[in-house]
């Protein structure tokens, strides 16, 4: 058999060893150091403040003021680079729409000197044309108008007659025609050459409108994407200055309960809390100490719960009505907390304020009042229903605002009441 192993039998024998201990100790015994507050469902003490809760707390709260303070300057700071950024971000916008609107022109005078270029072309191309007719009628000739000898016939004009004088004028006037379309063809080539060159320069003016504006446009795109950029960095910064502003309150609101808690004023007359019921053998007396004060030789520690001390009377009557409850479930009455000083009902104040009484006025200061487990911490189970019946012929009971539908609902606070 490994030595890994344990058999039913051994295991067995075990726990009958135990046993007898688990009832000797009790389920009070697991549950004797003090608690902060009544138990939870499972009859466990919650964790209490440390003393020095009051002074780390300022410190935290001294920090986090700081911390918040260097995030307000970072805010800023963002806050400035943004609207930096911003700036700049329209200048570049604006130079993108100047250079945007020069480039529209630039297109619109080059479409208009390309019209003309055509126009020009095509009348040049006509003039051209023109000249060349008169020039074919002139070579076919032979040596040109004037040397005809079918126009010189034609006109009669070889005699030297009198029809010489009207053959002269026609000639002249077929030359001057002849001039004036070699004259139309190099006025239409010279237009034809400004058109071309003026065109050729439109091109140009676009060409250099255009790229002005793709240079703009991505400054405008690097403005924007640098605008976005800062504020991203100020929406994360005025987001952390928001989370430390809240911890900052929260921080002070802890602070302040902390302080309300030990500047609490103590019970108006710590003689009202006398031992006035039966007593066992133990008669120690509370009489004249404040609430929370009371030293523990002034109180009687439970038998049925060891490390848990009350008043004389209650922790008497606190005893048998355990002992009843035991017969009842087999183990004595699960304790939690009982009796508790001032400095842990501060704490227990500034943690849980909304559960806790004010410092110096909790029966638990005055050695009346338990918080039990065990079951009992729970409404509806048997434990609290027989505690809830069976308590009062004690001297203890359920106050009214600790039950359901009462102010603020503990079913595991028990008070003494004599």
């Amino acid at each position: 058999m490994g030595s890994g192993r344990r058999t039913p039998a051994l295991l067995l024998g075990a726990l009958v060893t135990l046993l007898p201990m688990l009832t000797v100790l009790g389920p009070g015994t697991a549950a004797a150091s003090p608690s902060v507050s009544g138990p939870t469902s499972s009859g466990t003490a919650e964790r209490e403040p440390t003393a020095a809760e009051l002074a780390a707390q300022a410190q935290k709260v001294t920090a986090l003021r700081d911390q918040a303070r260097a995030r307000a300057g970072s805010v800023q700071s963002a806050r400035q680079a943004a609207q930096a950024a911003a700036l700049l971000a329209s200048q570049a916008l604006e130079a993108y729409t100047t250079a945007r609107r020069a480039l529209e022109t630039a297109q619109a005078q080059e479409d208009r000197l390309d019209d003309e270029l055509a126009v020009a072309t095509t009348q040049a191309r006509a003039a051209g044309e023109r000249v060349g007719f008169w020039a074919r009628q002139s070579y076919q000739s032979g040596s040109g108008l004037n040397a005809s000898p079918i126009l010189n016939t034609l006109l009669g004009t070889n005699g030297g007659g009198p029809e010489a004088d009207g053959f002269t004028s026609t000639l002249y006037t077929l030359r001057r025609i002849g001039e004036s379309r070699s004259a139309e063809l190099a006025a239409g080539r010279r237009t034809r050459v400004r058109a071309e060159k003026a065109a050729a320069d439109a091109a140009r003016a676009t060409g250099t409108a255009l790229a002005a504006a793709r240079t703009a446009n991505e400054a405008r795109t690097a403005a924007d994407n640098a605008v976005a950029r800062q504020r991203r960095i100020l929406d994360d910064a005025e987001a952390a200055l928001g989370s430390s502003r809240g911890r900052v309150r929260a921080a002070e609101r802890k602070e302040r309960q902390l302080r309300a808690a030990l500047q609490a004023d103590r019970s108006p007359d710590p003689s009202a809390n006398i031992v006035t019921g039966v007593t066992g053998s133990c008669t120690a007396e509370v009489a004249g100490y404040p609430n929370g004060e009371i030293p523990l030789t002034a109180l009687c520690a439970l038998a049925t719960a060891p490390g848990h001390y009350l008043r004389a009377d209650a922790a008497f009557t606190f005893d048998q009505l355990s002992n009843a409850y035991a017969q009842q479930f087999g183990t004595p009455i699960c304790v939690t907390d009982s009796y508790r000083d001032y400095a842990t009902q501060v704490r227990l104040y500034a943690t849980k304020p909304q559960l806790a009484a004010r410092p110096g006025t909790s029966n638990h200061g005055w050695g009346t009042a338990t918080d039990l487990c065990g079951g009992i911490q729970s409404f509806g189970t048997p434990e609290h229903e027989w505690l809830f019946v069976n308590a009062p012929v004690f001297g203890w009971f359920h106050p009214a605002w600790a039950q359901p539908g009462g102010s603020r609902p503990e079913p595991w606070h028990w008070e003494f009441g004599g």
